[in-house]
């Protein structure tokens, strides 16, 4: 694959440029555990995923708004693969980071309380997920507006 090509040639020139503990390190990590989760190896991706978060967290701090990105990608990554109970912990690491962050009324929230109702729709939680959509419907509301594509 190309552009496994290309983000392991990246890693290299960044680790080697920067060192170890960069930002541009993490986010190649992270990349290169993309593609692997596209083309199926899924031991792989989580193993680059989690040298990601290590990094994040050691660059940006574990209560970051990229902590809670790189969270949120591993909490996606548990769910495509059907774990859904280490998704959901993923995804509220996620959602307690983002709402320090950002505060309660922000569209990443509003992303992370969908995330979790997908997940609680998954395991056949219906009110749980009720409850985790409409409070994301509700946030996407107040930020885009009625009538905005966010909100259909």
């Amino acid at each position: 694959d190309g552009a496994l090509v290309q983000h392991q040639k990246s890693l290299k020139i960044n680790i080697r440029v920067l060192g170890c503990e960069h930002a541009n390190v993490a986010t190649d990590y992270n990349n290169i555990g993309n593609v692997y989760v596209r083309q199926g190896d899924h031991e792989n991706a989580l193993l680059q995923h989690h040298k990601s978060l290590e990094i994040g967290i050691r660059v940006f701090g574990c209560d970051s708004a990229e902590a809670a990105m790189l969270y949120n990608n591993i909490g996606t990554f548990y769910e495509k693969q059907g774990d859904y109970a280490n998704a959901l912990r993923q995804y509220h690491k996620s959602l307690e980071i983002q709402v320090r962050v950002y505060g309660q009324k922000h569209p990443l929230v509003a992303d992370s309380y969908h995330n979790i109702g997908i997940v609680y729709r998954m395991q056949g939680r219906g009110e749980e997920a009720l409850d985790q959509y409409t409070k994301s419907l509700e946030i996407r509301i107040r930020v885009y507006g009625q009538d905005h594509p966010r909100v259909a």
